[in-house]
């Protein structure tokens, strides 16, 4: 049923999209401080290991996620109240739940982002549904700790839900490492049908640590922004890219020949203005965020490892909730993640054309380079088996499945 109604929801999300766009060109809202304040408030994230500074740049990919969608949108764009109706298409409007109050906490910003929306309006949605009886108390800007402290808050049960990126998560469920395995996708449908096909394998996992996986899925990708274009793979070589603290995203950079410099996020806006590195890869949103775009020229569609949203639940108060408030709460997760779906993919359209306007050269990731991204993601593979921190068979699954999309 969950693998259903995510593809029915890409599919509404697009012919809605399509439809709208038909009755007349968009129009970019006007810019507001939100998302980049929200990105430099944030501390980034990085992998698991790595100290509670890293979640950063989860924060800063969230709180940047996008400027909220407003109640009426420009003519051809979704308004709020059409990701509204997208995210509740089919639901129950009435569920006989008994009382319950829950905190949903996230270490980011994300007021009037589209994924402060989602979750704004899936809140009252839950609380319309149940008839005022099952209420969600949200807590956002690290109020109850960072993705560190979050994670271990829920496994624990002092948090009842949280959202955030795996990529701080890896620690307790070491599975998630092959979420880091670049190269192995060129959209976010391919990367949205794996994560739905292996969502069991997952969410048994987190089942392991006592935490119930309410949503997972992709809502684009980590892309490349350089002052040159990158045409040919030569065009990577010695490239001094920044990327995060994460061994596997490090390993992939040097594969392709680049020279990976792990630095702060925070530092990264000067960083590219001194020329001290030459690139830096992630999601639109993150460099929308800063306005990394006003320090590069040229952006390549890279999508090279996608950028993964999580709901997560305490798996002993999700396994002891009746039959009723188990119903509410799966259309809770799921409703967020059908809103932000067909946000995100809107939204991120209109900041690449920002990017043009302001006069970045935007294109595609040409077929050269994106063949040697098999490359380097087989020697992030070799290096991940090496660990023994995952299942090799595990990690031969994920990637069968990724690269057979």
């Amino acid at each position: 049923m969950k693998k259903m109604n995510k593809v029915l929801a890409l599919m509404l999300a697009l012919a809605l999209a399509a439809s709208m766009a038909a009755c007349g060109s968009s129009s970019a809202p006007a810019e507001t401080t939100a998302a980049a304040e929200t990105e430099a408030a944030a501390p980034e994230t990085e992998a698991a290991a790595e100290t509670e500074a890293a979640a950063a740049e989860t924060e800063a990919a969230e709180g940047a996620e996008t400027e909220a969608a407003e109640e009426a949108a420009p003519a051809g764009e979704l308004s709020r109240d059409d990701l509204k109706a997208l995210a509740a298409e089919g639901m129950e409007t009435t569920i006989e739940a008994e009382p319950a109050t829950f905190t949903l906490a996230c270490s980011g910003t994300i007021t009037g982002t589209v994924l402060g929306d989602a979750v704004e309006d899936a809140i009252a949605a839950l609380s319309e549904w149940t008839g005022g009886n099952m209420v969600v108390d949200f807590h956002q800007g690290g109020e109850l700790g960072g993705d560190l402290e979050l994670i271990e808050s829920v496994a624990n049960g002092t948090v009842s839900m949280m959202q955030a990126a795996p990529t701080s998560q890896v620690t307790l469920v070491p599975e998630l490492n092959v979420l880091d395995i670049g190269g192995l996708y060129k959209d976010v449908d391919g990367a949205n049908t794996v994560l739905t096909n292996m969502y069991d394998k997952f969410a048994a996992a987190y089942e392991a640590k006592g935490i119930h996986l309410g949503a997972m899925y992709a809502t684009d990708f980590r892309i490349l922004t350089t002052n040159k274009p990158i045409e040919t793979p030569d065009d990577l070589k010695g490239l001094n890219i920044r990327t995060q603290e994460n061994k596997y995203h490090q390993t992939f950079w040097k594969a392709l020949g680049a020279n990976p410099t792990p630095l702060a996020f925070g530092e990264l806006y000067l960083a590219l203005q001194n020329g001290t590195v030459d690139a830096q890869e992630n999601p639109p949103a993150s460099i929308y965020g800063v306005k990394l775009y006003e320090v590069q020229n040229t952006i390549t569609e890279t999508n090279h490892i996608p950028f993964i949203n999580t709901y997560l639940m305490n798996g002993a108060l999700y396994n002891n909730l009746s039959d009723n408030q188990k119903k509410a709460i799966d259309q809770f997760f799921l409703y967020m993640e059908r809103y932000q779906l067909a946000g995100s993919a809107q939204d991120d359209q209109r900041m690449l054309k920002e990017f043009q306007d302001y006069g970045c050269t935007v294109s595609p990731v040409t077929d050269e380079v994106y063949a040697q991204f098999a490359v380097a993601a087989d020697a992030v593979i070799e290096q991940m088996k090496g660990d023994g921190t995952v299942d090799p068979a595990f990690i031969d699954e994920y990637v069968n499945a990724a690269r057979a999309q």
